[in-house]
């Protein structure tokens, strides 16, 4: 494709980030647990068999490949073993996310341990009856949960689900270990609470579309990696070598939304095709305009998606709106619209 000659060194890159790091596991947001190629091709034929439905992917646990699908999911068998949502593989016992890119919030108290990939206690230094709350800094008691030292929060302010105003801290604190991290878009990391026009890096992030869990990546040229930026730097090329593909927000069809593996990646409404790395990366993503795409017309390959380009017979061919349109075919056929017919 021609817009793979120009994203593959980007999102070779910046893919890697996420794939091999999970992008720091920052608070707030959504991260990339697919694993590259060299992974993958670990797989046994069993697994394998166990990754063939929709929906189903490998992640990399220690360096080997694991299927997350629902032949190898089953619920955790503790509370905070695992993130909110996630599971059970049944044979690792570790826990696995519903999706390749899901969030990762094991709720205020624990964090989440890459290497056997569990919930742990947070670490710090409390007395007997007491946890370790980290976002605030502050040692929480055990009992409120049941018995919080409730108050009133002030005017324009409010506190996160299963969180409570602390009348004599004055700041919103967790019920109790466990609670979900704040999931208000406009958390205040300085006064700890909801409402306070002041977004910290533990709040939830602003739902932006192109919102991406890569920022703080490198772009091949050195600079901190940012959507404007990506996006100046993508419509830059949009008259290389003719190409006219027009990346303004509206122009995609609604039939073809984007997922969260879409926005990750890819800026305004395109969408994330896996391609070989050519450039020594294990793997990478390529942007593509399902709606006018001729080798990805209407999906990715393997995933719904035609190559317009292999339509047997044809001369020329065009991608209309996500479906394969045959123009001309080659002598002693015709076209009839999508295919090449003999005459």
């Amino acid at each position: 494709m021609v817009s793979s000659t120009f994203v593959v060194a980007l999102l070779s890159l910046a893919g890697s980030v996420s794939a091999n790091g999970f992008g720091g596991l920052a608070r707030g947001g959504s991260f990339n647990f697919g694993c590259g190629f060299s992974i993958k091709e670990k797989a046994s034929h069993e697994q394998k068999d166990w990754c063939s439905g929709a929906g189903s992917f490998f992640t990399d646990f220690g360096g080997s490949p694991l299927c997350c699908s629902d032949k190898t999911r089953q619920p955790p068998k503790h509370e905070n073993e695992c993130p909110f949502g996630w599971s059970k593989h049944f044979k690792t016992d570790c826990c696995i996310p519903p999706k390749e890119v899901s969030p990762c919030d094991c709720g205020e108290g624990y964090t989440y341990d890459k290497k056997t990939h569990k919930c742990v206690k947070a670490g710090g230094k409390c007395h007997g009856g007491q946890w370790w709350h980290e976002r605030s800094g502050t040692c929480c008691d055990n009992d409120w949960q049941w018995n919080p030292p409730k108050g009133d929060c002030p005017p324009g302010k409010s506190c996160p689900k299963g969180w409570f105003w602390h009348k004599q801290l004055k700041k919103c604190l967790p019920n109790g270990p466990g609670s979900p991290e704040p999931g208000c878009g406009d958390w205040d990391d300085h006064n700890h609470c909801c409402g306070g026009g002041n977004p910290g890096p533990s709040g939830k992030p602003q739902g932006g579309k192109g919102q991406s869990s890569h920022q703080g990546g490198k772009f091949p040229w050195g600079g901190k990696f940012n959507q404007a930026d990506f996006e100046k730097w993508w419509s830059s090329l949009s008259n290389h070598k003719g190409w006219k593909r027009d990346l303004t927000d509206g122009q995609q069809p609604l039939n073809f939304p984007q997922t969260d593996l879409d926005k990750m990646y890819c800026p305004g409404s395109l969408h994330a095709c896996t391609v070989p790395s050519a450039l020594g990366g294990e793997w990478a993503y390529e942007c593509v305009d399902f709606a006018t795409e001729l080798e990805a017309c209407g999906g990715c390959l393997g995933q719904g998606g035609q190559d317009c380009t292999s339509i047997p017979h044809a001369l020329s061919v065009g991608c209309e709106v996500g479906s394969c349109a045959v123009y001309t075919c080659k002598q002693g056929f015709q076209a009839n619209g999508t295919s090449c017919v003999p005459v």
